[in-house]
C-alpha cells in the first residue's frame, strides 16, 4: 500500500516500511528497480549465474517471480512494490523493519543499511549554491515527446546542471527513455522518477523550478523562496502563469506559439534570466524572498492562514465562530462535561484543538 507512505510525507509524518518477505528479496527487488534495472532488462539466459552486493551467486530462476518481467505487464503487487521502494530511495532518513534476524540474513541486512543515501540529495548536496535547474511537470500531467525533446536540448545548451522528474506515459513507458539525448543528459544532470519536492526546493542549490504551475507546486515554490520559469498545460495553470509573470513577479513565463508550441530557445532564455545576474533576475529574486516571507508571516500564530484557519475549524467543530485561543479554552470547559466527549485534535497546526 505505497498509497500510506504518500499520505505520510504529504502531512509531514515519519514513516517505515515493514517488509514481510526475507530482506534477500528486498534487496533483489531494491536492485531490481534502482541500482541494476537495466542488467536486470538485459539478462535473460536462465543458467547465468548473476551475482549482486551483498547476495548469493544466483541464477534467474533463483529470484521472486516478474524480477525479469516488463514491470507494466505485471501484476499490481510488483507494480506497487516497485513504487515503494522508488519512494523508499527517495527518503532523506528511509527506514525499514524486516521480519528476520541477523544471523540468518546478515549479508542482506547490511545492504539495507547503505539505502539511508539518498541518491539525488547527495547530488544536490555537492552542487554549488543557486545552481540547479528542478523540473517537474507534477503527479498527473503527461508531457508531450515533443516538448521533452525541447526542455532536453535547451537543458544541454544553456550546460547548466539540472534535477529532472519525469513519470511513466500512459503506454506504461519511462518517457525518459524516449529522449534522443538521455546519455548526454544524465552527464549533465539527473533524472529521477520521483523526488520529495518540497525538499528538493528547500535546498540551497536550487536555483529556479520549471513547473507546470500546478497550485501546490506554485505555493511551495514561493513558500521556499525558489524562482519560477512557467510552463503551463491546461486548465487553471495558465491563469496561474499569469500570476506568477505578471502579478507577483516571481517568475517568467515560456512564449508559446499560435498552436501552442513552446517557441526556440525559449526555456534556455527563460533560465538565463533566473539564474543569470540580470536585473531582470534580480528583481524577481526580491520578489521570491518578499512572498516567501510573507508566506512564513502568515503561518504564524497570529499570521493570516492560521487565524482564518482556525476560526474555519471552530465554525465546523464548536458549530460558532470563535477568534481567540481563550475562547476555544471557554468552549472546551462548557463541552467537555458531555458524556461520552471525544477529543479531537485539529490538524496540529497551532496546537489548538477542539472538544466535540
Amino acid at each position: 500500500m505505497e498509497w500510506v507512505g504518500l499520505v505520510a510525507k504529504k502531512i509531514n509524518i515519519p514513516s517505515t516500511l515493514f517488509w514481510i518477505q526475507p530482506a534477500t528479496v528486498f534487496d533483489v527487488y531494491y536492485y531490481r528497480f534502482i541500482d541494476y534495472s537495466d542488467y536486470f532488462k538485459n539478462c535473460d539466459a536462465r543458467d547465468k549465474i548473476i551475482e549482486l552486493p551483498g547476495l548469493p551467486p544466483l541464477t534467474p530462476i533463483d529470484f521472486p517471480s516478474f524480477v525479469f518481467d516488463n514491470v507494466e505487464s505485471s501484476n499490481w503487487a510488483v507494480k506497487s512494490i516497485k513504487r515503494q521502494i522508488e519512494m523508499l530511495s527517495s527518503e532523506e532518513s528511509p527506514r525499514v523493519l524486516v521480519n528476520t534476524f541477523d544471523a540468518l540474513e546478515f549479508s542482506a541486512l547490511r545492504i539495507l543499511k547503505h539505502i539511508s543515501s539518498k541518491n539525488y540529495m547527495d547530488w544536490l548536496n555537492s552542487k554549488d549554491k543557486g545552481s540547479i535547474i528542478y523540473i517537474a511537470f507534477g503527479s498527473y500531467s503527461e508531457i508531450s515527446s515533443q516538448l521533452m525533446e525541447e526542455i532536453g536540448h535547451e537543458l544541454l545548451k544553456c550546460g547548466r546542471p539540472f534535477l529532472w522528474v519525469t513519470r511513466e506515459g500512459q503506454d506504461g513507458d519511462n518517457m525518459e527513455d524516449k529522449l534522443s539525448c538521455k546519455d548526454e543528459l544524465e552527464k549533465q544532470g539527473k533524472i529521477v522518477s520521483w523526488c520529495s519536492q518540497v525538499e528538493v526546493l528547500k535546498h540551497p542549490s536550487v536555483g529556479c523550478f520549471l513547473t507546470h504551475c500546478g497550485w501546490n507546486s506554485t505555493l511551495e515554490s514561493i513558500a521556499s523562496k525558489v524562482p519560477t520559469v512557467a510552463c503551463p498545460l491546461w486548465n487553471d495553470q495558465v491563469c496561474t502563469a499569469k500570476l506568477i509573470q505578471d502579478i507577483w513577479k516571481n517568475g517568467v513565463r515560456v512564449n508559446v506559439s499560435e498552436g501552442g508550441v513552446v517557441e526556440r530557445d525559449e526555456f534556455n532564455r527563460c533560465i538565463t534570466i533566473m539564474m543569470g545576474d540580470g536585473e531582470e533576475g534580480e528583481e524577481v529574486r526580491r520578489n521570491v524572498k518578499k512572498l516567501g516571507d510573507l508566506a512564513k508571516e502568515a503561518m504564524k500564530e497570529n499570521g493570516t492562514s492560521s487565524v482564518n484557519l482556525k476560526a474555519f475549524a471552530n465554525e465546523i467543530l464548536l458549530g460558532h465562530s470563535v477568534t481567540s485561543a481563550q475562547e476555544v479554552h471557554e468552549c472546551k470547559k462548557k463541552i467537555s462535561s458531555r458524556d461520552n466527549r471525544t477529543l479531537i485534535k485539529l490538524m496540529c497546526v497551532n496546537g489548538i484543538s477542539a472538544i466535540v
